[in-house]
């Protein structure tokens, strides 16, 4: 199944994400070994981010520049995405192993020489565009000339900027946006997700959604996915060395195996019934330790039905006991048996 399809279907669980960013610290060989453990783990999809220090920022030293709080505080930014960006030269690579497991690897770029990059290199076969790149009005109509679907993560957005931003993917092609609920802290803080907005996101502007997480644990994840969410996204990392940037707020392998399996038992139980013909757990399984109206003495035709020949038990395949004031002084159209279980037609009327 592909993932648009997937994506669509919400009798599949949400497609989970690993997101590789720059845990890799820099070496093409953990960042191989990051895709295989992350296929392990359960991973529907594998990501990765597409830019240069020149193509996300400029080389200014002033204040302005300098990030000076949080996990990378003391930092300029052109020095952070030196660090954290995945080489260029390593996609092609990292989606061929990725094919061997099945996984589809796609990436978020951040301008229009990363998209032209990834056409040309991997052809992935969806987008994604981060929150704080929602306003980069070049490069959304470069994804959506390229025909493929974009999940958008909506962190730092207003409704009207989020609004802005799908007309111009529609405008230019994109056949499909999922909204990504997202809190754009790192770690976010389960409390400032206001989950029940997740929801409103995707019917206010007619869209599928889900959760880009960068909390840590995964319970924000299984709510959302007991939410509707169609994606979960989530930071993956084989350590919390110096080397993985993000290893703070990101998954280590157990706990993403952990995750992927919770997120599934949680999707399976929230979905619909089936109609009560085909609900085998109510009509077959449940009704076994039900009450019912059955034959407590040998009755011969013609007797009459009394508390004394009847008794409301257990299994529950006979006539509802909301029946038995109705039934008790009516007479038996036929023998019955003990243990039968009484219906319409063993009534004369």
């Amino acid at each position: 199944m592909d993932l648009l399809t997937q994506l669509r279907d919400s009798k599949q669980p949400p497609i989970v994400v690993a997101e590789l960013s720059g845990n890799h610290g820099g070496d093409l060989d953990k960042a191989i070994e990051l895709l295989d453990r992350a296929a392990e783990s359960g991973a529907d999809a594998i990501k990765l981010q597409t830019y240069k220090p020149e193509t996300i920022t400029v080389e200014g030293r002033d204040d302005r520049f300098l990030l000076k709080e949080g996990l990378w505080a003391g930092k300029y930014l052109s020095e952070l995405y030196a660090e954290a960006m995945t080489p260029w030269e390593w996609h092609a690579p990292l989606a061929e192993r990725s094919a061997r497991y099945g996984l589809p690897l796609f990436s978020s770029p951040f301008d229009e020489s990363a998209v032209e990059f990834l056409e040309e290199c991997i052809s992935p076969p969806l987008y994604k565009v981060a929150s704080f790149e929602l306003n980069h009005f070049p490069m959304l109509r470069k994804i959506a000339q390229t025909g493929k679907p974009v999940l958008a993560s909506v962190g730092v957005s207003t409704d009207d900027e989020i609004k802005r931003a799908l007309q111009e993917l529609r405008d230019h092609g994109c056949p499909e946006v999922v909204l990504l609920h997202c809190v754009s802290e790192y770690p976010a803080k389960p409390e400032d997700f206001h989950l029940h907005e997740m929801p409103r996101l995707g019917e206010y502007h007619g869209t599928l959604f889900g959760l880009s997480d960068h909390s840590l644990g995964h319970a924000v994840s299984i709510a959302a996915t007991v939410l509707g969410a169609r994606v979960i996204e989530k930071h993956f990392a084989l350590d919390r060395e110096e080397d993985s940037i993000d290893g703070a707020f990101s998954m280590l392998p157990l706990e993403f195996g952990e995750m992927t399996e919770a997120v599934r038992v949680a999707h399976a139980s929230v979905e619909p019934s089936p109609p009560p013909a085909e609900n085998t757990s109510v009509s077959t399984k449940g009704s076994f330790f039900k009450r019912s109206i059955l034959v407590s003495e040998s009755i011969t035709q013609g007797d009459t039905l009394t508390v004394k020949n009847l008794r409301v038990a257990r299994p529950g395949d006979g006539m509802c006991p909301s029946r038995w004031e109705q039934v008790l002084g009516q007479r038996a159209r036929h023998d019955l048996s003990i243990g039968h279980p009484l219906c319409e037609e063993d009534l004369l009327g």
